[in-house]
């Protein structure tokens, strides 16, 4: 044909999709978000009290939750905690706070094994936490390296997890992460504060290069520690104790928020939610009915593969 009918037939064939997806964008303000998550995503709660789990306070038995950051009050407090998880279908992350003090900064490989013993043979049990924000609290790398050693010699069944805050160091000096510290990779990252750079009392701004970071995490852990899985700490809880930096209370959009950016850009397979109770804070998960219900929206959602 010399008539140009053919050309213009195939450059509308090859231009129909892109204009379409260009008419979705200018109608909705942004591209579609294409739905994540699987079954078997951990979703985390932490710090939940023996008597919460007891009496299934917010429902968080049988649902969406499946495993809670508790630390360790005591032999016996071990026990009951796990026999009460798993009645209510928890698996129990244990930290022991004799075998490493975030206070002073001080580790003590030689306590784990007692502790290890006392929990490693129950089923409802899922590891251990070793660390927390160990860049804050100047535990060393070599110090958590040696934590780590303690746990597998002691149990070599069970993942060990160490939570790595200031996510904008991760990988320094300040903040090292090398081989043989961790089964699992945790990260916090609470991007809701006060307005004025965290300085106000009133209203609120969300910190945005949180997936900057995220990349760079996924990317630092992939090249140090192939296919070793990373988990995100979200925020839910208010704190206004500081001056400044002042953590506020996300809306539901902004928690999704977190969490779609953790799975998007950290590649997180699973998600904790901080916290469940700390009386520090001017609110937390355990009195604020709203957000627990939308942190189990997210979680059946994150399970169902349709969370966006």
């Amino acid at each position: 044909m010399t008539d140009g009918t053919l050309p213009v037939r195939r450059l509308r064939r090859f231009l129909a999709p892109t204009l379409l997806a260009l008419l979705a964008v200018t109608t909705s303000g942004a591209p579609p978000v294409r739905a994540v998550g699987n079954a078997a995503s951990p979703m985390v709660l932490q710090n939940v009290s023996l008597e919460d789990v007891v009496a299934n306070r917010r429902g968080i038995c049988n649902g969406g939750f499946t495993h809670v950051i508790k630390n360790a009050a005591g032999p016996n407090n071990v026990r009951n905690y796990l026999n009460a998880a798993q009645k209510c279908g928890l698996k129990v992350i244990f930290v022991f706070p004799e075998t490493a003090n975030h206070a002073t900064g001080r580790v003590y490989p030689s306590r784990v094994t007692y502790w290890v013993n006392l929990v490693k043979g129950h089923a409802a049990l899922f590891g251990y936490l070793s660390v927390k924000e160990p860049s804050w609290t100047r535990i060393s790398a070599t110090e958590i390296r040696s934590l780590y050693a303690a746990y597998k010699a002691a149990d070599p069944n069970h993942p060990v997890i160490a939570l790595f805050g200031d996510i904008p160091h991760f990988g320094s000096t300040a903040n090292p992460y090398t081989s043989r510290m961790a089964d699992i990779v945790m990260v916090d990252w609470y991007p809701v504060e006060t307005a004025s750079s965290g300085c106000s009392r009133y209203g609120s701004s969300y910190i945005t290069n949180g997936p900057k970071w995220f990349a760079r995490v996924r990317s630092f852990v992939d090249a140090r520690t192939p296919g070793r899985p990373t988990w995100l700490m979200v925020q839910t809880h208010k704190y206004l104790a500081p001056t400044c930096h002042k953590k506020q209370r996300p809306t539901e959009t902004q928690l999704r928020r977190q969490v779609r950016d953790g799975l998007r850009y950290l590649k997180a397979s699973g998600i904790a939610f901080h916290t469940w109770s700390n009386t520090n804070y001017s609110i937390d998960e355990r009195r604020d009915g709203p957000m627990v219900a939308a942190m189990r929206t997210i979680a059946n959602q994150v399970h169902a593969g349709t969370f966006r």
